[in-house]
């Protein structure tokens, strides 16, 4: 029993002290786990955003490079403009010569005049126009060039994320093929510490439960044999006070005994005059027959 109750503390304790490494190798086994997947997702979480910056990269570029060429032909067109107005301005001034020295008609000159200002309004209204135009463009210009650097910013800042991403996801794979033998080991250890406890305990249970029995039998055998001796107690209480009663009862028959006597005298001789009596009947009845007899035979 001692043995046993020995044994039983020892694999308690083996128990206990299995199952605080498990806990801690599964905790150190849950946090790589863990690191893997986050290092696996950032990946490729870093591969998909890459794969969208690298997109819009192409859009901003396609749309900085159109931009570029819309303002090199705004920038062409207002060229030719400003070449056509100092044309017309050259007309204008040549026609307003002609106009002060009288060379040619009045009317066709005014018409003339009147023509280059319209052309002149035009070309103003044109160049207005394309400045415009330049303007805008030159601001969706600086803003797309912004954008492109921005994101060419973003896909230099993952250039440095994706190798520490990576060799986290090696270290934690590393970790996680270690711990995870370990903690399988530490697991069945832990089951088979478990399993013997829990033999030990049936079997002390086992012993006990008998010990229990026994220490029942024992006590029913020991209350059989009070209960037989309280009822032979009793019988011989019983006996001792009829007993007792029986001397009480001679001592005081022997207190009464001359008064006793003479009324045994008195009985015995009305007894006797019964006997007497009965006798003298009994003669007389033999006589009688006797005499009958007699006179019979006559």
């Amino acid at each position: 029993m001692a043995s046993l109750e020995t044994l039983a503390k020892s694999y308690g304790i083996k128990k206990v002290a299995v199952s605080k490494l498990r806990k801690q190798v599964e905790n150190k086994l849950k946090e790589a786990v863990s690191k893997k997947r986050r290092s696996s997702s950032g990946l490729v979480a870093l591969e998909k955003k890459k794969e969208d910056l690298t997109r819009a990269k192409d859009h901003v570029s396609q749309l900085l490079n159109q931009h570029l060429s819309q303002k090199a032909s705004i920038e062409r067109l207002k060229i030719a403009a400003e070449e056509r107005l100092r044309h017309e301005q050259d007309a204008k001034d040549q026609a307003t010569q002609q106009s002060e020295y009288g060379s040619e008609d009045k009317n066709a000159v005014a018409e003339r005049l009147k023509y280059i200002d319209e052309k002149i309004a035009e070309l103003h209204s044109e160049l207005k126009e394309r400045e415009s135009g330049h303007a805008r463009l030159d601001k969706e210009i600086e803003s797309g060039e912004k954008e492109k650097a921005k994101i060419e910013g973003l896909l230099k800042k993952q250039g440095h994320t994706k190798p520490a991403l990576i060799e986290q996801l090696k270290s934690s794979t590393k970790a996680e093929s270690v711990l995870k033998p370990k903690f399988e080991s530490l697991l069945k250890l832990e089951a088979q510490a478990s399993n013997a406890l829990v033999a030990v305990q049936k079997k002390l249970a086992e012993i006990a439960a008998q010990k229990r029995k026994r220490l029942a039998a024992l006590a029913a055998a020991k209350r059989k044999r009070m209960v037989a001796l309280a009822a032979q107690k009793r019988k011989s209480n019983a006996r001792k006070l009829a007993l007792a009663k029986t001397r009480k009862a001679k001592a005081r028959k022997t207190k009464r005994k001359p008064a006793k006597t003479a009324k045994r005298k008195t009985s015995s001789k009305k007894v006797s005059r019964k006997k007497v009596t009965k006798t003298r009947r009994k003669t007389t009845r033999a006589k009688r027959k006797t005499t009958k007899k007699k006179s019979q035979r006559k």
